[in-house]
């Protein structure tokens, strides 16, 4: 592996970590529906920046590749979810799956030039799940109290 390939899996780990310290900080603000949301999305989006990144790194070798990336969304996914209750675990584990099967796939498919660009799109796209922490729990999404 590259200076590159370690620099987008250094730049996942940071961002997994951030996520999860952020939906910690956020568990008590979200209702389960949202942390759902959340789970999916950054499981999604890690499995398929890893998954087209593993995909290009070991190009011909598509069962590594797929392991890899399915493990490293599954676990960004349920980590997570991890805050937001069994459901939203669940549903960052599978949709960590999914992504990483695609991005893999997708990874063996393309060369390595044409990767580049895609990683560096993935990688802005699973950045962009800290606005949802922003976003999420705007006061019309609360549940509102009864007045009598």
């Amino acid at each position: 592996m590259g200076y590159y390939q370690l620099f987008i899996l250094a730049s996942i780990t940071v961002l997994t970590l951030i996520i999860v310290i952020l939906a910690r900080k956020s568990k008590k603000i979200f209702n389960p529906m949202q942390g759902m949301i959340t789970s999916m999305f950054f499981g999604m989006n890690i499995g398929l920046t890893a998954g087209v990144l593993l995909g290009v790194t070991f190009q011909g070798n598509l069962f590594l590749s797929t392991i890899l990336s399915m493990s490293i969304g599954m676990l960004a996914g349920s980590l997570c979810g991890g805050y937001f209750g069994i459901l939203a675990v669940l549903e960052g584990l599978m949709a960590g799956l999914m992504g990483g099967m695609m991005g893999a796939m997708l990874g063996e498919m393309i060369n390595q030039e044409q990767s580049i660009s895609l990683i560096r799109i993935f990688l802005i796209i699973s950045i962009t799940t800290i606005f949802l922490f922003f976003l999420l729990p705007h006061q019309k999404n609360q549940k509102s109290k009864n007045k009598k």
